[in-house]
């Protein structure tokens, strides 16, 4: 019989022998609270001071940890104990009991640690009845920076924590995934403990570790994105800059990590939400399950990717990224003219788009996909530029949010704007799944400033990388045509209709977004049934 009860879940209360124990300080119960927590009941003294008197300096904090510890052993006799490194709860004498209230419900302590510390056991609880066998099923994951290992440096001078400090920084603005308080890890990792208890103990699906190294004034960092639940690595990225301005550098890092982290992410979470049965998948599963059909840029590609979508809405009505989805998703079927009635996939993206709006909050995702829809599906050029920046100002490393900042460049007359968009995002995410859009991108920007043979390139290229965007050949036989090129664009032309059978001109008008900004290629395409029946 245990002779310790913790109640965590609701007010703190602690029972000793069926009598509840009165007079405890508060951070005697945080104390009691954070081991009970911990594998084996047991923390380093060390981690217990920081966590509790992180406002006072080290030799005060440790001395106001053995006076508590004094006052404790007197209420709880050998339930507690303590040597020079450690202290413990006897396990086969303590007992937290159960219950479905907030964990530990109005507490606080005037102690930075602990309250990140209790803002992530909080955290963990509230996502609990989601798990399905499986850490965060269900839910966005989370992701914990480790401290930096730093190699080469003759003493300790902060320069990996500050890359830390900057990467984590940066991930933060980043709504696909939480991000573990700093404080947090820094104390779990001063216990010596594997990968996956790390990640079980700070409630992190994910883990980023890495290591910088200097040799005059080279930097190498490395990071490894590390799945916490069995430890592989799940990516791997070496940067090499030079150490001119120290904070610059490490925002360079902090900003390549972001930017690169992210689909990176994005792709692990598809492999891990595609084991997941499709009757247990939530809204967030089918989502990212939908993903990989929603960028192919393919009719029955895009199809399947709404069935997913909609399968997400009917699980959660409200969920904002899955009806900003579906929203750009409808659009593409406008744009690209998979429908050979635009106006009806049109009024299903406005439809999608007018409910996820006021949901998306400040979610950069959410509203990268409303831009996108605005633009190609509402010709509202305007609110798809402001949506664009919106979501930038909240994550700056949203590859997409550059690809669509471009995209509406270019069909705003901006198009040496629009270039240099592009270039951030495949800066950012060069390996990006939408990397062929953006080189469609550059060639739409490119043709519009008569750029013809670069602009034929980036068509070509774009092309390659998604094969089954056939509607490319209306860029392709545009390109050609004007480029002089009359039987090559003819053949594109034959492989354009023959990807849409019934297109008519005025099929396309409805359907396309805009080019008033290059006048010479939507004469071509408004004469294209004429230019192609002479032939």
């Amino acid at each position: 019989m245990a002779h310790l009860v913790l109640h965590l879940r609701g007010p703190f209360r602690a029972e000793s022998g069926g009598a509840v124990l009165t007079g405890l300080s508060r951070r005697a119960q945080g104390l009691l609270a954070y081991l009970s927590c911990q594998p084996g009941m047991r923390a380093e003294r060390g981690t217990l001071a920081d966590l509790l008197w992180s406002d006072r300096g080290d030799a005060q904090a440790r001395a106001s940890l053995r006076q508590e510890l004094s006052v404790l052993r007197k209420s709880l006799g050998d339930v507690i104990a303590a040597d020079r490194h450690m202290v413990w709860l006897d396990p086969d004498a303590t007992r937290c009991a159960e219950g479905a209230d907030e964990f530990l419900q109005g507490f606080d302590l005037s102690s930075e640690a602990f309250e990140d510390w209790l803002r992530m056991m909080r955290q963990r609880e509230a996502l609990a009845p989601v798990r399905s066998g499986e850490a965060f099923n269900g839910g966005r994951p989370s992701l914990a920076v480790l401290r930096f290992e730093e190699i080469g440096a003759s003493a300790p001078d902060m320069f990996a924590d500050g890359i830390v400090e900057e990467i984590t920084g940066a991930l933060s603005r980043c709504r696909d995934f939480d991000v573990i308080a700093r404080q947090s890890v820094f104390m779990l990792q001063r216990t010596p403990l594997a990968l996956p208890a790390i990640a079980e103990q700070l409630g992190a699906q994910y883990l980023l570790e890495g290591s910088a190294q200097r040799a005059g004034d080279r930097v190498r960092i490395s990071v490894q994105l590390v799945y916490g639940k069995d430890g592989h690595t799940r990516w791997s990225k070496r940067f090499d800059d030079r150490l001119d301005d120290l904070f610059e550098l490490q925002d360079r890092v902090a900003t390549h990590v972001a930017g690169q982290l992210s689909p990176n992410l994005r792709a692990a979470e598809i492999l891990r939400a595609r084991r997941q049965p499709p009757e247990v998948r939530s809204a967030y599963d089918l989502v990212l399950t939908a993903l990989p059909h929603f960028w192919v840029h393919d009719p029955d590609e895009n199809r399947r990717a709404l069935a997913l979508l909609d399968q997400a809405i009917a699980r959660d009505p409200d969920a904002a990224h899955a009806l900003a989805m579906k929203s750009w998703c409808h659009a593409q079927e406008c744009c690209y003219l998979w429908s050979l009635t635009p106006e009806r996939a049109r009024a299903a993206s406005r439809a999608a788009f007018e409910r996820a709006l006021p949901l998306a909050q400040d979610h950069s995702a959410t509203i990268t996909a409303l831009s996108a829809t605005a633009a190609l599906g509402l010709r509202d050029f305007a609110t798809s530029e402001d949506l664009a920046r919106r979501a930038l100002d909240l994550d700056p490393n949203n590859a997409w949010g550059w690809l669509r900042l471009g995209w509406v460049a270019v069909y705003r007359g901006r198009q040496e704007e629009g270039l240099c968009h592009f270039d951030r995002a495949e800066d950012l995410s060069p390996l990006d799944p939408f990397l062929f859009n953006i080189d469609f991108g550059r060639s739409a920007a490119k043709r519009a400033l008569g750029r013809l043979d670069e602009a034929l390139a980036h068509i070509e290229k774009g092309m390659r990388a998604a094969p089954k965007a056939h509607w490319a050949y209306r860029m392709l036989f545009g390109t050609l045509w004007l480029m002089g090129d009359r039987d090559r664009a003819i053949d594109a032309g034959h492989k354009w209709l023959a990807a849409h059978p019934g297109l008519s001109t005025e099929i396309l008008l409805d359907g396309l977004p805009s080019w008033e900004h290059d006048p010479d290629y939507l004469d071509v395409l408004r004469d294209f049934e004429a230019l192609l029946s002479e032939q």
